[in-house]
């Protein structure tokens, strides 16, 4: 069995590492049937370490009771917010995909930096949570950019 985790570069190309360090973990951990959202949400993570916090970061994949738990450490101390973007951007999606495809998910502050953590089923979804969009904006709300009014559906990002 390798190890639990992978300390990447802050580069792009370290992004498809991470993918396939996670779908190995999950191999390893007999829980295939989550390797799709987990490789979707991870690039997601990575990416942002790599645009917004633009140092190393470290993932680490984990199973128990039944529950995969993949955390993207990196060394910047800024906590995501909301961002609004254009309905036609190609970025700004973040936390809303996070919050669509996890079980849960959150955000630990850290001595230094922090990280960002999802939880999957391992057997590919059946205890996921179902997210109500009223969920979706009042949790995306507590991620406050100074804006006023509601979140407007498909223009967030995630800035680390």
């Amino acid at each position: 069995m390798s190890a639990d985790s992978l300390t990447l570069p802050a580069q792009a190309e370290s992004v498809c590492k991470a993918r396939r360090f996670v779908r190995q973990r999950l191999l390893e951990l007999s829980a295939e049937a989550a390797t799709d959202d987990a490789e979707t949400l991870v690039s997601e993570l990575a990416t942002n370490a790599v645009l917004h916090a633009r140092t190393e970061y470290t993932i680490r994949v984990t199973r128990s009771n039944g529950m995969i738990r993949v955390r993207v450490h990196d060394l910047s101390a800024v906590l995501p917010r909301q961002r609004h973007y254009g309905t036609d951007s190609t970025t700004g999606r973040g936390i809303r995909l996070v919050t669509a495809l996890a079980v849960d998910w959150g955000v630990d502050p850290e001595d230094p930096g922090k990280a960002i953590w999802f939880d999957l089923a391992a057997d590919g979804g059946a205890d996921a949570i179902s997210w109500g969009e009223s969920e979706i904006d009042a949790l995306l709300d507590a991620f406050d950019d100074g804006r006023e009014g509601p979140s407007a559906p498909g223009t967030l990002a995630m800035a680390a």
